[in-house]
């Protein structure tokens, strides 16, 4: 992947009409906005970024002299935001080969999208890419530079897409684990929504979970079926931790527990899937799976998302709930003759007990009870 000659045209000129409150300087976390969004492209490797003023261009432009970007006023952005992407393509340098087009007003995209968009616009230089949510396109697309003029000849109808359309551009989907591409800050409601979600946002929502899976890196339907089982029952488990005043995250847990086999295919599939996980900037994800097939568990285990998530996958076979002497017999004997083999799952087994003692101990009553009437056979991992 290679981001040199890309540029980031952050469009920022207009008036907030919607939103009653100018929307690039709203605080969002530490920062605002407008800095959000341009922090995302110089965190994924974008060096050039072209931020288009309009209304109230000297307060945007003051808030972000501390970072170093280009900005370029467009004193027509009273006629619309095709007006801004003019503004911005008329901006781009000597030597570009292509641009993103990010409305300010969608500042919660993920890192790892414009480094998908990136990877798919280096394979395909000559498409428009798009990045594109269970079905959905979003912002920002990544624009071969070779198309400017054509932007800068277009009499701005239909905006960019009326500009795609007439002159039938070839386009690209590139799917992303990313809700963001789709969310507009055009409402107070819409406002309140991204700063909860700022609490969280390392860890994926369950559609994102289920996109990343099926869509970003297609795993086969029985692994994710399995997932989703295994999700179920971790959250029973943790929801019922949590109900006898032990601190758990329950989003980590099922988000962990939808995703932990998503290198199932591959050697050390564990430590594959971490890896994934964290090159997606799921850190706290990573650290969930990198231990759900192996973990240390001594003779009085704390309790924990990554215990739940070992304990809840050790006890459902395919998609099936499987009790701990049925699940490691099987293995048992699939694994009879392989003496190394049988020593890892008789130390996964005894570590599964382990942890049952102290979950039932936790909650005062066993985990048959705890997954009573449990149906894993759903997809939602819900519980």
């Amino acid at each position: 992947m290679t981001t040199d000659r890309l540029t980031a045209i952050i469009l920022a000129a207009g008036l907030s009409s919607r939103m009653g409150r100018f929307k690039p300087l709203l605080p969002l976390g530490d920062t605002t906005v407008v800095e959000r969004v341009v922090g995302l492209y110089r965190d994924a490797g974008v060096e050039d970024s072209c931020v288009v003023l309009g209304h109230r261009a000297e307060e945007v432009k003051a808030a972000l002299g501390p970072h170093g970007v280009r900005s370029v006023v467009n004193w027509r952005f009273e006629e619309g935001m095709f007006s801004s992407i003019q503004a911005g393509v008329c901006a781009l340098p000597e030597g570009c080969r292509g641009f993103f087009v990010h409305p300010v007003d969608v500042p919660l995209v993920r890192r790892s999208t414009v480094t998908a968009l990136v990877e798919a616009f280096t394979a395909y230089g000559g498409d428009i890419c798009h990045p594109c949510f269970d079905g959905r396109r979003g912002h920002p697309p990544l624009v071969p530079a070779a198309l400017a003029p054509e932007i800068l000849e277009w009499s701005g109808e239909g905006g960019l897409r009326g500009c795609w359309l007439a002159w039938d551009m070839s386009m690209r989907d590139v799917a992303v684990a990313d809700q963001g591409i789709l969310w507009d800050l055009d409402t107070e409601t819409d406002y309140r929504r991204m700063l909860a979600r700022l609490l969280s946002e390392d860890i994926p929502t369950v559609d994102e979970c289920h996109a990343l899976m099926a869509q970003v890196n297609n795993v086969p339907g029985a692994v994710q079926h399995h997932c989703c089982a295994v999700a179920a029952v971790a959250v029973r488990l943790a929801t019922a931790l949590r109900q006898a005043g032990f601190a758990l995250d329950l989003d980590l847990v099922r988000s962990a527990a939808l995703v932990h086999d998503i290198a199932r295919e591959m050697p050390g599939h564990a430590l594959a899937g971490a890896k994934l996980l964290e090159d997606l900037d799921f850190s706290r994800l990573a650290g969930l799976v990198r231990v759900h097939m192996d973990m240390a568990v001594g003779p009085d285990p704390s309790v924990d998302e990554a215990s739940v998530l070992y304990f809840a996958d050790k006890l459902v076979v395919g998609h099936r709930l499987a009790n701990l002497d049925e699940r490691f017999e099987r293995k048992l004997v699939k694994y009879g003759k392989d003496a190394a083999a049988i020593a890892a799952i008789e130390k996964r087994r005894d570590a599964a007990k382990r942890l049952q003692v102290a979950i039932e101990k936790i909650c005062g009553q066993t985990v048959d009870a705890i997954l009573s009437g449990i149906d894993i056979d759903g997809k939602s991992g819900d519980g």
